[in-house]
């Protein structure tokens, strides 16, 4: 069973992680992941560490916010009619919203337009410029796009209105014309962080309309900004950390009751965000007209709230299903495309869910994907990479074979022909395969910040990791490795058993182990296996209880002969028919079991064999081994343990020869007598009656009529001597091993040439 991804081990020493512990007054675990990340600077920890006070930067500082604060205040003066153009996605929506009710809380003549997915797309386009203008608006304000609109601009101009852009996307060589361009990369400014989300742009036009920061619209602000995926840095760590505050404290009508639906338990984080809010946000555009998005998130009727939560989430789940249908339906073009190195798949396919099949698809199989819709014979479709290779400069190299596209390095939209399918399916997975052979890796690298043993991980172990919050894009939850653990129990789960869970540990100490993906790569995992389990660390909240959980990243199956069945609750009745079980005084071989000097018997070869019960010595372990199995099981409880039993060492022996010595006799049906060696040896009767046997075996004392008698006539005490001393310690020593050793431990002895 191969890794997932290149491990790359943490990164520090004790010295380093003390210094920035004590500087801060920080847990050493806290110390442990900013020294690894190489968070070690005052600014750099400062940032990390955000305060619930720290407003980001200047407004300001952004180019051109001056000239559109002017702009948009000579038309709130003026009684301008002014239109906010958004977006579809949760970004767009959230964007949409803030500006509004900014644009209102200050005397404005404000409406909104939002372009339809699947008849306008993404953007801004002529014809809705045309009606927008012929409606009497004279300025409009982009939010979350605008930034490739240099037709669309131009028109507006020629029309006599004006447009300011607020956008996020990257910058192409050509810019609009337009009266304003707000974004924090623009060529010509210097603002000091280029990484917002739309909404995080639209939000410093707010701040310096208002004149003051604005922090009631930060929930809006930390939705849009983690559902857009973009980095959890700088001056967006301040707005999700701040928004989360502010959505747990007074979460607006709409969210409250869409989380209720949701089901959701315990506080907001940036997952709820990520995994709850943001995809039936996203799913409204999916599905139907956004503009529902705009009043789900500024209703203050509690009814209308309720009808528009209701709806998301139905949304939600019709799109669900409309997504594994397709992805359901596509397996068979897979199939027949499985010498490709990239896949390209077209069909008749709902437009709204094709980045996320494409997502999916990319996930499963682990090659770029784009996913189109056939219609007229036009193609629409998503593509999604993986690894580094950038889908959009690829894109961008046959540019001539699309009428349209956009988008990033690991993800695009592209409209074309269905005249250019085959070229472009060829041309794709040329450039991929030519990216292929550069490439000196085909995983990618996960970095871990912690190593933890199992006892470590602790409800104080995730405060402690969750000082660091808010976690995301380029700040991830930390990732644990957990060395050496046991499997107890392997349960597929999910309508199709698509999902796993492992509970790891031992029957005291247990985790539970959640997997929702790649569950294929896991089929070798079998209760017993010993594995390195890298992973973060999280609370389940199921009817009403918190229970720490580990969500698998990767696993390294320790390829191991002896496996650690000792910490399980088994019934050995249900063991496998056909493997071999093996005990010291059980024999019925038609149901293949066998005592351990049976080896003999054995008349076929058995890939498993289960130890059941302690053998007596490390030569009937290595006869086990012999019988090449390609797996031990052991089983061993500490119960009827030989060392429980007898106390005996090397110390009591001698110190009873010395008591003998002084006593010259010992009669063994003399209780009082006896009472007292035993007190003094602090033994118990079945340890000293073996002691004595010990000591006859090598002629140290003679047993006659129930007296022991010493033999003073001897020369040297070596107790190797004595073959039941030798026998008792072998015991002893296995007994120690097969019960108290950890599992690495006993594979190292075992089976070391």
């Amino acid at each position: 069973m191969g890794l997932k991804y290149n491990w790359v081990f943490p990164n520090y020493n004790d010295v380093e992680v003390e210094n920035i512990k004590k500087a801060y007054n920080l847990p050493i675990n806290v110390a442990k992941i900013l020294k690894n990340r190489n968070i070690t600077n005052h600014e750099q920890i400062k940032e990390t560490l955000v305060g619930d006070f720290e407003e980001g930067f200047d407004p300001y500082l952004i180019y051109n916010m001056d000239k559109a604060v002017n702009r948009i205040n000579k038309a709130i003066e003026n009684e301008e009619k002014i239109l906010v153009y958004g977006d579809y996605d949760a970004d767009g929506i959230t964007s949409t919203v803030l500006l509004l009710e900014t644009l209102s809380s200050l005397g404005a003549n404000v409406s909104s337009y939002i372009p339809n997915r699947f008849t306008e797309g993404y953007g801004p386009n002529k014809e809705a410029f045309s009606n927008i203008i012929n409606s009497g608006i004279s300025l409009i304000i982009t939010v979350d796009n605008g930034i490739a609109a240099v037709d669309e601009v131009d028109y507006a101009n020629s029309c006599g209105c004006d447009v300011i852009i607020t956008d996020h996307h990257k910058i192409q060589d050509n810019i609009p014309n337009a009266y304003a361009i707000i974004h924090p990369e623009h060529p010509e400014g210097n603002y000091p962080f280029g990484k917002l989300a739309g909404v995080g742009v639209t939000f410093k036009l707010a701040h310096a309309l208002l004149d003051i920061y604005p922090d009631f619209f930060l929930d809006l602000v930390a939705i849009g900004t983690v559902a857009d995926l973009v980095p959890i840095t700088s001056e967006n760590r301040i707005f999700v950390k701040q928004g989360l505050k502010i959505l747990n404290e007074d979460t607006r009508i709409g969210l409250k009751l869409l989380l209720d639906i949701a089901g959701h338990q315990g506080n907001i984080d940036e997952q709820t965000i990520g995994f709850t809010i943001a995809p039936r946000l996203n799913a409204i555009g999916r599905m139907a007209s956004a503009k529902e998005g705009l009043l789900f998130l500024s209703t203050e009727n509690i009814n209308e709230a309720q009808i528009l939560a209701q709806k998301i989430d139905d949304y939600n789940s019709e799109r669900k299903i409309i997504t594994e249908n397709i992805i359901k339906n596509v397996e068979k073009l897979i199939e027949d495309k499985s010498n490709n190195s990239l896949l390209v798949l077209t069909g008749e396919f709902h437009e709204g869910v094709l980045g996320i099949v494409a997502s999916n698809i990319v996930e499963k199989y682990k090659k770029p994907t784009l996913v189109m819709n056939i219609e007229d014979g036009k193609l629409k479709g998503s593509a999604r990479s993986m690894l580094n290779f950038n889908i959009y400069e690829a894109i961008n190299k046959i540019n001539n074979l699309f009428t349209a596209f956009g988008g990033h390095s690991m993800a695009a939209g592209f409209s074309t022909t269905l005249e250019n399918l085959d070229e472009i399916e060829k041309s794709l997975n040329n450039l991929y395969e030519e990216y292929l052979k550069n490439e000196t890796s085909l995983k990618s690298e996960k970095v871990i910040d912690l190593i933890v043993d199992q006892e470590e991980i602790s409800y104080q172990l995730l405060n402690d990791i969750d000082l660091l919050k808010p976690f995301g894009i380029e700040f991830e939850k930390p990732t644990l490795l957990i060395p050496n653990i046991t499997i107890l129990e392997k349960i597929e789960f999910g309508s199709e058993k698509q999902y796993l869970k492992l509970v790891v540990g031992s029957d005291i100490d247990k985790l539970e182990c959640i997997s929702f993906k790649d569950n294929n790569i896991y089929s070798e995992l079998n209760s017993g296996d010993t594995v390195d389990v890298l992973c973060y660390l999280d609370k389940n909240y199921f009817n009403g209880r918190t229970k720490l959980q580990a969500h698998l990243i990767d696993i390294d199956k320790k390829q191991y002969l002896f496996h650690d069945m000792r910490k399980n609750n088994i019934d050995i009745n249900k063991l496998n028919s056909e493997d071999l079980k093996l005990s010291q005084n059980f024999s019925d071989h038609k149901n293949n079991y066998y005592k351990f000097n049976e080896l003999n018997l054995l008349e076929r070869k058995y890939d498993v064999i289960n130890i059941l019960e302690i053998p007596n010595s490390e030569k009937q372990l290595r006869n086990i081994i012999n019988l090449n199995p390609k797996r031990i099981n052991i089983f061993c409880k500490d119960t009827n343990m030989l060392s429980q039993k007898y106390q005996i060492n090397k110390e009591k022996l001698i110190k009873l020869f010395n008591l003998l010595l002084k006593t010259e006799t010992l009669p063994l049906n003399t209780n009082t007598k006896i009472k007292q060696v035993l007190s003094l040896i602090n033994t118990n009767i079945d340890s000293l009656k073996l002691m004595i046997s010990i000591l006859n075996e090598l002629n140290l004392v003679t047993i006659n009529k129930n007296i022991v008698t010493i033999n003073k006539n001897f020369e040297t005490i070596d107790l190797n001597k004595s073959t039941t001393y030798r026998a008792m310690n072998e015991k002893f020593y296995i007994e120690e091993l097969l019960l108290n050793k950890d599992i690495k431990t006993i594979n190292d002895i075992l089976t070391k040439e």
